[in-house]
């Protein structure tokens, strides 16, 4: 009775962690992992060494949030038993669940952005027998490290204590048997691609220091056209407009403090020219995420960006008119994906 309550408990717990709340998170990627390792069988009394053989598993999952996500296994290889007042054989077996997993240093700490993932495992599945052939209901508990390598690999080193019925091993000796599993390998996450050495990709930084550049550029000559104007105040001269970009990370709607300097500019435009009004338009990158997240994303931007405008530097809201793209697929300002997580600020009298 005992060992279907436990099954009964992480089954409940696995089902629990597959209907995953709305994505937040713009790197939630479906993955693929293949791992190999040993595998203990418990009990039977034998050494440690004789109980050991080795294991391997392919699993297919998704990510459906920074903190839950699944996946489905097939696995197996070789497990040990002892024949009594005999020596230690072993049999071919492999078994086929389906996991949740936990990430545990997210839940805990929702600002949490290291290289370094701990997870807990819970799943159900079948176990097959092969020698003496007999089928068995699995259950697992376990965990798993996972150290990236770069946006689209992930190592990993996972445990696993798995439990199956006493059938197992083709000896009626225990209520139920167990075998542990330590397995490494590695992580493939689709669609992230496979263009860094680090977490930040050094193409992408060399883009946006670019563009900055390039508007430092402008601003010398913006200055260049007001001091001439205020010179020649006799001289009708159409005011220029003004027009400014905040930059964003993957998946972030808060603003970056080297980008407050570009918000203050748009500020002191409208505070120069009272009658100056501004458009504030917020963009997500279509190389990353779904477009339902992306049009979320560039709403969120867009509204961060025009609450700093009128809280921070007292601009009028009725001065201010807000919007976000609503097409992901033709709304992209610039060639480069990266420069496409922006909020373009534009002035003018």
């Amino acid at each position: 009775m005992k060992l279907k309550y436990l099954i009964g408990a992480l089954a409940v717990a696995a089902m629990t962690s597959l209907p995953a709340s709305a994505q937040d998170d713009d790197l939630n990627p479906w993955f693929v992992q293949g791992q190999l390792g040993a595998s203990y069988s418990v009990g039977g009394g034998a050494g440690f060494g004789e109980m050991l053989s080795p294991a391997g598993q392919l699993a297919f999952g998704k990510h459906f949030n920074p903190y839950i996500g699944a996946r489905v296994t097939v696995g197996g290889w070789r497990g040990r038993y002892r024949i009594p007042n005999s020596t230690c054989t072993g049999f071919y077996d492999w078994h086929a669940t389906v996991d949740g997993l936990w990430n545990i240093f997210k839940t805990f700490n929702h600002e949490y952005d290291q290289p370094v993932s701990l997870r807990l495992i819970a799943g159900v599945g079948f176990d097959r027998a092969f020698e003496k052939p007999s089928s068995s209901l699995l259950v697992r508990l376990g965990l798993s490290m996972d150290v990236r390598l770069c946006e689209a690999l992930d190592f990993n080193l996972e445990y696993q204590a798995n439990g199956v019925s006493d059938r197992w091993n083709g000896l009626d000796d225990h209520s139920f048997d167990t075998f542990m599993n330590l397995l490494v390998g590695v992580t493939y996450k689709f669609g992230t691609g496979y263009q860094c050495k680090s977490c930040v990709p050094e193409p992408v930084v060399q883009v946006v220091n670019k563009r900055t550049n390039e508007m430092r550029e402008a601003q010398v000559v913006e200055k260049i056209v007001h001091d001439t104007i205020t010179v020649v105040k006799e001289v009708p001269v159409k005011i220029a407009e003004i027009k400014r970009e905040v930059f964003f990370p993957i998946n972030v709607v808060t603003v970056e403090p080297d980008m407050q300097k570009n918000i203050a500019e748009v500020a002191d435009y409208m505070k120069q020219y009272p009658d100056a009004k501004a458009t504030v338009m917020g963009y997500a990158d279509k190389g990353t995420g779904t477009a339902a997240i992306n049009l979320e994303l560039a709403e969120k931007r867009a509204t961060t960006v025009y609450n700093e405008l009128v809280n921070r530097y007292g601009i009028a809201a009725s001065r201010l008119t807000k919007s976000s793209m609503t097409n992901q697929n033709t709304q992209q300002p610039y060639e480069e994906n990266a420069l496409n997580r922006v909020v373009i600020m534009t002035a003018r009298m």
